[in-house]
């Protein structure tokens, strides 16, 4: 079977592409193009090792290990540990649903061979049929995540305290996915919150851009946030607040769901 370097290489960059942005939806996170871009290269490139030598299991499973782990933080960064840890989970959970798709579309068309070596798999289909796998790969995946999202965040409210200077506010809160508001210099997750229940000065400015337009919220930074349902509790003090309007009878602040994703 003939392997073609140029071709292995672009369609494992699009295929890498497309695993961080399924990635990308279940961690609900913003992340910047070029970091996605550099990690598929990544990617891409490493996806060469099956032209080298057969390596033993250990050795490629090591190296598979290792070019995941380094996709996920170029891609992700590293804020905590569990969050980092959920971001390669879910990052297998992708490549496992790909695979499987992929792996069914080629059985479909029955192409002459498979190449499995040095952890890595070469399919002997064209690039357009591999690529149109992965597509349908992607927003079969797109449509799971959506309804997962939907129906595990499905009318959550959360208890929120804000603390600052040895003073507490007591809040309800709902975690908006529509909410990725970030402190321009910290890129630390904003929880919008009601004007009308804050008693702290806010201290800066907080830009934001939606379809309605631009513009900024007065905010400032607590000294610690705490976030807490009858599943799991979050202390933090990366983050900011910004007041707002928050027009709802069940709760007066907006979380950005980031701070939640653990």
């Amino acid at each position: 079977m003939t392997l073609y370097v140029d071709i292995l290489f672009i369609v494992n960059f699009f295929i890498t592409y497309l695993l961080l942005l399924v990635t990308k939806l279940f961690m609900k996170t913003d992340v910047k193009a070029y970091r996605l871009i550099f990690s598929s290269a990544l990617g891409g490139l490493y996806s060469l090792v099956i032209l080298f030598d057969e390596l033993s299991f250990f050795i490629s499973a090591i190296g598979k290990l290792l070019i995941s782990v380094l996709i996920v933080f170029i891609s992700f960064g590293f804020v905590r540990l569990q969050r980092f840890l959920k971001a390669i989970g879910f990052f297998y959970l992708s490549n496992m649903v790909f695979l499987g798709i992929i792996l069914g579309v080629w059985l479909l068309f029955k192409p002459n061979g498979i190449i499995i070596k040095n952890n890595c798999v070469y399919f002997d289909i064209s690039a357009k049929v591999l690529l149109i796998s992965a597509l349908l790969a992607y927003l079969i995946s797109f449509a799971a995540v959506k309804i997962y999202n939907r129906t595990i965040g499905k009318n959550e409210i959360y208890s929120l305290t804000i603390i600052k200077n040895n003073q507490e506010v007591h809040l309800f809160a709902f975690a908006d996915t529509g909410n990725k508001l970030k402190e321009p210099f910290s890129n630390y997750p904003v929880i919008i919150v009601d004007s009308n229940k804050m008693q702290f000065e806010a201290e800066r400015l907080i830009p934001f851009n939606t379809v309605g337009g631009d513009g900024v919220l007065n905010g400032f930074k607590p000294d610690n946030v705490i976030i807490s349902s009858g599943k799991k509790m979050i202390k933090t003090d990366k983050v900011y607040i910004a007041l707002s309007n928050v027009e709802s009878k069940d709760f007066s602040a907006i979380i950005n769901p980031e701070l939640i994703n653990f």
